[in-house]
C-alpha cells in the first residue's frame, strides 16, 4: 500500500488548501489582530540591553520571597525574578548612580543572605544603538528577500513571501507580549533566524508551484489554483518533516538552557525559535501560497483559463445529466420488451387434431407407400407390375396416423421397404 506522502504527491489524496483560502485568511487575521493589540497592551517587555539600567544578581542562602525583596529595596526595583536552578534573585532597576548602586547591593545582600552581589549596568544610549541595528538588519534582510525571490521566481512571489514573513514576525512578537517574555538581543537573533527559516520553507513550496504552473497553456484542463494546490500537497510532508526535525533540537536546547543550566540567553533564543518555526510552517502552507494564488487568478490569462475549465465542467455535467435521463427513459421500454419475450405464444386451436409441422418435400421423386396408398384409396403397384387387390379400405383414424419425423429417408432405405 503506498504511503500518504506518495498518495499526496501523485494526487490520489488531495487537501484543498487553496480553495479554502478565506478560512485561513480569517484565522490568520484574527491571530494577527490579537498580536498587534498585545504589542501596545500590555506591550513588549524589553530587557535591560534595550532600555538601559542595572541588573543585580544574588544567590539566596535562606528562603526569600519577591515581596520581601521589593519591601527591602523600595521603589528602586522595577523587575524582581526568583530562579530555582540555582536559587538566585535577579533585580532590574533604572540607570543608577554609584551611591545608589552600593545601597541596593547592601540591601539585597541582607535580605537574601548572599555574601556577594553582582552588578551590571547598561547605558540607555547602548540600548538605543542595539535597537537601531536590529531594525536595520531586519530592513536589509527584507530587501534581500525581495530581490532574490524576484530574480529567482517573480515579483508577485516575492510580495507573497514578504506577507508570510510579516505574518510570522507579528505573531511571534504577540506571543512574547502576551506571555510577558523579556526581549533580549538573543530574541532579536532568533527572530532573524525565524525569518530565514520561513523564507526557506516558502521558497520550497514556490519552486514546486512554478514547476506545476509552468506547464499550463490556454488548452489546459486545470486552473492555476488547481496546479498551486497540488504543489502544496506535494510538498506538505516535506515541510512537516523539516519542521519536526528542527523542533526536536530546539526543544532540547530550551529544556537544557532553562532547567538544566539556568542560562537565560539560551532559553530566550530557544523560545523564540520554537514559536517561530511553528508559525513559519503554518504560513508557508496556509498563507503564502493561497495569497499568491488569489493574486495570480486576477491576471487575464488565468481568468480566461479558469472560465474555459468552468465551461468544460458545465458541459460535461450537462452531458452526464442527459445520459442519465436517456437511461431512465430507456429502462421502461427494455422492461416491456423483456416481458413480451417471456410471455408464451398462443397455440392455434384445432378441431380435435394436433398441429403438425410442415415437412419439406423430398427432392427424390415421391413414391406412395403401400400402406399409405391403401389408406388414401389409391391402387398401388406390386413389384411384379400386377395391381394390388381391388377394393378400398377404411381410412385410419387421426390418432393412428403416422407423424412425419422431419428427417428424410435415404434411397436404400426406401428401396428395402419397397
Amino acid at each position: 500500500m503506498p504511503s500518504i506522502a506518495s498518495r499526496l504527491y501523485h494526487g490520489d489524496v488531495s487537501i484543498d488548501f487553496v480553495g479554502r483560502w478565506r478560512r485561513w485568511a480569517v484565522l490568520s487575521g484574527v491571530v494577527m489582530l490579537i498580536s498587534l493589540v498585545s504589542l501596545f497592551v500590555p506591550g513588549l517587555r524589553f530587557g535591560i540591553d534595550f532600555k538601559g539600567g542595572s541588573v543585580f544578581r544574588a544567590e539566596a542562602t535562606k528562603p526569600v520571597t519577591e515581596a520581601q525583596v521589593r519591601d527591602a529595596l523600595g521603589g528602586v526595583a522595577k523587575v524582581v525574578q526568583l530562579q530555582d536552578h540555582p536559587v538566585q534573585v535577579v533585580v532590574q532597576t533604572e540607570e543608577l548612580s554609584a551611591d545608589q548602586v552600593a545601597d541596593v547591593r547592601a540591601k539585597l545582600g541582607r535580605v537574601t543572605g548572599a555574601e556577594q552581589v553582582s552588578n551590571e549596568s547598561v547605558g540607555s544610549k547602548w540600548g538605543g544603538t542595539v535597537s537601531r541595528k536590529a531594525l536595520f538588519a531586519l530592513v536589509v534582510f527584507l530587501v534581500v528577500v525581495v530581490v532574490y525571490v524576484s530574480l529567482r521566481f517573480e515579483f508577485k512571489m516575492a510580495i507573497a513571501a514578504l506577507v508570510a514573513l510579516a505574518h510570522d514576525l507579528v505573531i511571534t512578537a504577540g506571543v512574547y507580549a502576551l506571555a510577558r517574555f523579556e526581549v533580549s538581543p538573543a530574541t532579536v537573533i532568533a527572530l532573524l533566524t525565524i525569518l530565514g527559516y520561513s523564507l526557506y520553507d516558502t521558497v520550497v513550496v514556490f519552486d514546486k508551484v512554478r514547476e506545476n504552473t509552468g506547464e499550463l497553456t490556454s488548452m489546459s484542463r486545470i486552473t492555476y489554483s488547481d496546479a498551486a494546490n497540488r504543489a502544496v500537497n506535494q510538498t506538505l510532508i516535506r515541510s512537516l518533516n523539516t519542521s519536526l526535525a528542527s523542533l526536536l533540537p530546539i526543544a532540547s536546547l530550551l529544556i537544557v538552557g532553562a532547567f538544566a543550566l539556568g542560562a537565560e540567553t539560551l532559553s530566550d533564543l530557544a523560545l523564540a525559535l520554537l514559536i517561530g518555526v511553528i508559525v513559519s510552517t503554518y504560513s508557508s502552507i496556509f498563507v503564502a501560497t493561497p495569497f499568491l494564488t488569489v493574486w495570480k487568478e486576477t491576471e487575464p490569462r488565468n481568468r480566461q483559463l479558469a472560465a474555459r475549465v468552468a465551461r468544460q465542467a458545465a458541459t460535461a455535467g450537462t452531458g452526464r445529466a442527459a445520459a442519465r435521463t436517456a437511461a431512465a427513459d430507456e429502462r421502461p421500454a427494455r422492461t416491456r420488451q423483456a416481458g413480451a419475450r417471456r410471455r408464451p405464444r398462443a397455440e392455434p386451436e384445432l378441431d380435435g387434431e394436433e398441429a403438425m409441422p410442415a415437412v419439406p418435400p423430398d427432392p427424390v421423386e415421391a413414391e406412395v407407400e403401400p400402406d399409405e396408398a391403401e389408406a388414401a384409396g389409391v391402387p398401388a403397384k406390386s413389384q411384379g407390375g400386377s395391381k394390388s387387390r381391388a377394393g378400398q379400405q377404411k381410412p385410419r383414424s387421426s390418432q393412428a396416423r403416422r407423424k412425419p419425423s422431419g428427417r428424410q429417408q435415404s434411397r436404400p432405405a426406401k428401396r428395402r421397404r419397397r
